[in-house]
């Protein structure tokens, strides 16, 4: 047997085979489209969702480092930037100083005086867009945002004054007069407005704040660090092995990652779906052009037995039928990534709305589209795995085949070609002929069509599956909240809404109703019922406590006081309280005689009462 070793050939006859099966060409090409569209549509949203996240969540922690540290003292801080210094992962980091909270009571919003060099001020993305970072004790940059609430014109040289808290539990305060020498457009949708003061400003005016101040929640003073590596690989890893080399052994010391790169919390992406998906699409995918080509090598299996005949061996055979299927891709995928991307374009707003759900007030959600070309390449190739095992069986079909095999196989095609049309049937009776006949390849094609609708099942969950009146029940009473709420109460705003933003609120044409919380903070003289029950929650919590909430108690007990948060609402607010026992009536805790009050302990087994009221509601105002 001559064995024919001409490339010409072999394509050429490639090209006719082509020509020979145009029908099944098309419904090859739609398979293997398809297949790099499910690919494609998964990685672009699956990719969207990582980055719209990431991006909310940078903004929301105002922070775009890779890893951070705060809350530093002196002594702590010299170790840990030795350290970073001498990591071969760090690639860049930042330093800055916190000297305390902006006191002013044209402040709408919580504004933050700090000391912090360029890299500290990207990772706030707070870089002076006009201007520089300050170098003298008298410069400072800030956002336009502040200056707008001062009256200041946001320029270059203006004086503006501030004053700022240096130390919160002693009330001390510092003003002083700075030269503007930057500022950015200050963005309200952030927690939080920067005021950048220079190095030798914050070192001679800050809190020298002690270790055991910052254990007990002073902050006032402490050092910070913002570190970038050189990629985001193993960052637990690498921020674990630098806390450690700076001696930082006690939980919640040293570095931290960053949240909004930890893509392995418990409500981060699932990486488990994606892969179990992508998994239902190989499977599918590959049942289908499995398939297709298992039926054209049948169609065309006495033409290959023939070529056997006449010295083509098998291998080249297979060759054959795989320069088919390359050539059936190079059309295919092309038009299944672009047709991909523009379904992941579409599906993005709505994969991505647990992240804007999940925003806070006062936060605003990234929606982030990637076009990463690692996206379309990844789609392609495991397209074109998915093609190279589908068609693996069909290869070894004409590599095995005998002439005279394929011979029969072919005669035998149209004996039953010839049943079929000679045989007086309905044509339902006739698919039920067709599936009995060959019931293994039966199974498969519905098992095909089935995994592919489970494919599109699943992306249709992810895209409608939110259930955001369950989300609103657990976080949310109204359709939009609006607050300068924080997860602190010494960094929170209860003054947030201004009687301008109120008015516009009051004014909204589409808002069927408006409620409002007043928020207060006293100083409360203990009656003895109270007391007592502050001294039994001491008897049972006080092994637990930090020498600072010691000394609180201590200070409390002895002056017969202690700081009480008032909350005022409104009756749109009230309509929404969930009671425990009687319900009272707005008429009746509106005529000003009568208080709710939440339970201390609400999650305990038995939650204790401060007092005892004829109204008494289950949630904590401070939630609402």
């Amino acid at each position: 047997m001559v064995k024919v070793e001409n490339k010409e050939t072999l394509r050429l006859l490639t090209r006719r085979f082509m020509k020979m099966n145009r029908a099944r060409n098309v419904i090859a090409v739609i398979a293997i489209m398809l297949t790099s569209l499910l690919f494609t549509s998964i990685f672009v949203g699956s990719v969207s969702m990582i980055l719209s996240k990431r991006a909310t969540e940078i903004k929301q922690f105002m922070d775009s480092s890779h890893a951070i540290a705060q809350n530093l003292s002196e002594e702590d801080a010299e170790r840990l930037q030795k350290t970073i210094e001498q990591d071969e992962d760090v690639e860049r980091y930042g330093s800055g100083i916190f000297l305390g909270a902006g006191m002013d009571e044209r402040f709408g919003f919580s504004v933050e005086v700090r000391y912090a060099d360029e890299n500290m001020a990207e990772s706030f993305n707070c870089l002076p867009t006009t201007g520089r970072l300050p170098e003298k004790e008298n410069e400072v940059a800030l956002s336009s945002t502040i200056l707008e609430s001062l009256g200041v014109t946001p320029k270059i040289g203006e004086e503006v004054t501030l004053t700022w808290e240096v130390n919160p539990m002693l009330k001390q305060y510092k003003t002083d007069t700075f030269q503007i020498c930057g500022f950015w457009q200050g963005d309200k949708a952030v927690l939080g407005q920067m005021v950048w003061v220079s190095e030798a400003y914050a070192k001679e005016n800050r809190y020298p704040v002690t270790q055991k101040e910052l254990e007990n929640g002073i902050y006032n003073g402490g050092k910070e660090y913002s570190v970038w590596y050189k990629n985001l690989w193993n960052l637990e890893k690498k921020t674990e092995k630098i806390s450690k080399a700076a001696g930082f052994t006690k939980a919640g010391t040293g570095m931290e990652v960053n949240p909004a790169y930890n893509l392995f919390e418990e409500d981060s992406f699932s990486f488990s779906s994606l892969i179990i998906m992508i998994l239902f699409v190989i499977l599918a995918g590959y049942l289908i052009i499995y398939n297709i080509f298992n039926i054209s090598v049948k169609t065309d299996i006495r033409a290959y037995g023939l070529l056997k005949n006449v010295g083509t061996t098998g291998k080249q055979l297979k060759k054959i039928v795989r320069m088919q299927a390359w050539r059936l891709s190079a059309i295919g995928i092309p038009i299944g990534l672009l047709c991909g991307y523009l379904a992941g374009l579409c599906m993005a707003p709505s994969l991505t709305a647990d992240a804007e759900i999940s925003a806070q007030a006062g936060q605003t959600a990234q929606a982030v589209v990637s076009a990463n070309p690692l996206i379309f390449l990844a789609a392609a190739l495991l397209t074109l795995l998915t093609v190279y095992l589908s068609s693996l069986q069909a290869c070894k079909m004409v590599e095995r085949v005998s002439p005279v095999e394929a011979l029969r196989l072919a005669e035998g095609e149209q004996a039953h070609r010839k049943i079929k049309k000679n045989t007086s049937v309905t044509w339902w009776g006739m698919a039920v002929q067709n599936v009995l006949r060959n019931w293994k390849k039966g199974l498969i094609v519905m098992l095909s069509i089935a995994l592919s609708m489970v494919v599109v099942n699943c992306i249709v969950m992810l895209v409608q599956g939110y259930d955001f009146d369950s989300y609103r029940k657990v976080r949310l009473a109204s359709d939009f909240q609006l607050d300068q709420m924080t997860g602190s109460l010494s960094n929170t705003n209860f003054n947030g809404i201004t009687p301008e933003i109120k008015e516009i609120l009051d004014e909204c044409p589409d808002s069927a109703k408006t409620g409002y919380v007043y928020y207060s903070e006293e100083t409360h003289k203990m009656e003895p019922e109270l007391l007592k029950t502050w001294e039994a929650f001491a008897d049972k919590y006080e092994k637990n406590w930090t020498d600072y909430e010691e000394q609180v108690w201590k200070d409390a007990k002895a002056s017969n006081t202690v700081s009480v948060h008032f909350l005022g609402i409104s009756e749109s607010v009230f309509d929404k309280l969930e009671w425990r026992g009687e319900k009272c009536s707005w008429d009746t805790f509106k005529s000003g005689n009568y208080v709710l009050v939440d339970y201390g302990d609400k999650y305990a087994e038995h939650p204790v009462s401060y007092y005892q009221t004829c109204c008494r509601m289950v949630e904590d105002f401070a939630l609402l």
